[in-house]
């Protein structure tokens, strides 16, 4: 009875946490400076506390027990970290700087999760996020036509991102690589469709919507995860000549999209690259200073203060200085070289489960194809720390190790 009602209460959150995906940061509240609750993060902790709950208390056996050795390894690295360099925080920041570790467990814990879940309900996953990527896609379109400027809020730290689509997550860059994850699953859903009419005409119009979405971003990084993800996931098809034409069309369309007059919606812009160029290099002067165990996880927004890279008043204010542009030198300046060869074996090791018993289903489609895709944006963005990107990715994972053990 308590493992029926246990698996009950999982699949309620792993719903919630689906549908709360939409809202973005509309809702997000900040009990501390510097720390953005989202709504799904408290929706990820009780997943968090229901996995340490049958693994502990109920001794169940933990499935994918590498993947979670590198994940407490990389936790604890990062705390270490975290302590040695308490020293240049204050009690509050270095709390601050711990809710990450904490939010980023949650998140991780998801893919532990869907052990104790059943077929049943791994089959409805599909239609859920569709569903609930459809309801970003249609906020975002509200959203560009009737709010096309954050330039009110940029009081708060937003820039204003004028004549783009960003929806609630209020960033053009996120919410472009979260509508590619979305279009991923649509196209997968389109080629196993092909034959069912309906089917199609319902998928391919919401791919379209979906395509016509990330160019409103205006998000080159997007665009590029977009190509390598539909190049991934076309090849693994062997649809060779799709890809090519599909390609072909898609930079036609970005520059159809495009408007050179104004600076945001240039895809030949400058000003993101040098901006870029800036982040990367001060966390490479950040890691260089802190090779072994980084600066702690995550206090980057103080060792920016710290080294003269921010001045404390404008950071305070800041929603992108928790950490830099690249999520690879962002792993590298907070958790060291250390934190980042354990981060590594963490994905590799995802792959390796996915792959173990490869067929090309639809679950292992779609996930390496978005995994590659991610792993290629989080060149530009942090996209991999970006909780409802975190959330769909760890979904995926998820269900997919869920399949390969169901083989």
């Amino acid at each position: 009875m308590l493992s029926y009602t246990l698996k009950t209460r999982m699949d309620v959150l792993i719903n919630l946490l689906i549908f709360s995906l939409p809202l973005g940061a509309i809702f997000r509240i900040t009990p501390l400076p510097n720390v953005p609750i989202y709504p799904q993060d408290l929706i990820a902790g009780l997943v968090l506390l229901f996995v340490i709950f049958e693994f502990t208390v109920r001794k169940k056996k933990i499935m994918e027990r590498k993947l979670l050795i590198m994940v407490l390894l990389f936790l604890i690295v990062g705390f270490i970290s975290l302590v040695l360099n308490s020293k240049f925080l204050t009690p509050q920041a270095f709390l601050t700087s711990f809710a990450y570790s904490l939010r980023f467990a949650a998140y991780v814990s998801i893919i532990f999760a869907f052990q104790f879940l059943n077929q049943k309900f791994k089959e409805s996953i599909n239609n859920k996020l569709i569903a609930a990527g459809t309801i970003f896609t249609s906020l975002g379109f509200i959203q560009y036509f009737f709010y096309p400027s954050l330039r009110n809020l940029y009081y708060l730290g937003w820039d204003e991102h004028l004549y783009r689509l960003f929806s609630t997550f209020l960033d053009p860059n996120f919410a472009g690589a979260f509508l590619v994850l979305v279009i991923l699953l649509l196209t997968e859903n389109i080629i196993r469709n092909f034959k069912n009419r309906n089917n199609l005409i319902f998928f391919s119009f919401l791919w379209i919507c979906t395509l016509i979405a990330i160019l409103l971003t205006h998000s080159r990084s997007a665009f590029i995860m977009l190509v390598v993800g539909i190049i991934t996931l076309l090849s693994l098809h062997r649809l060779f000549k799709v890809l090519g034409i599909l390609v072909l069309v898609l930079f036609a369309l970005l520059f159809i999209f495009s408007n050179r007059n104004i600076e945001g919606l240039n895809p030949l812009r400058i000003a993101s690259v040098e901006a870029r160029i800036d982040s990367a290099n001060e966390a490479i002067s950040i890691f260089s200073q802190n090779p072994v165990l980084g600066v702690g996880f995550n206090a980057y927004r103080y060792a920016l203060t710290r080294y003269g890279f921010r001045t404390e008043s404008g950071s305070a204010v800041s929603n992108a200085d928790a950490g830099t542009d690249n999520s690879y030198l962002f792993v590298l300046a907070t958790t060291g070289i250390i934190g980042f060869l354990i981060f590594l074996d963490f994905w590799v090791n995802i792959f390796k489960v996915i792959i173990r018993s490869f067929q090309s289903n639809f679950y292992e489609v779609v996930t390496v194809a978005s995994i590659a895709g991610l792993l290629i944006n989080t060149l530009f963005i942090n996209s991999l720390f970006y909780p409802p990107i975190m959330a769909w990715i760890f979904i995926l994972i998820g269900v997919t190790t869920l399949e390969t053990r169901e083989k």
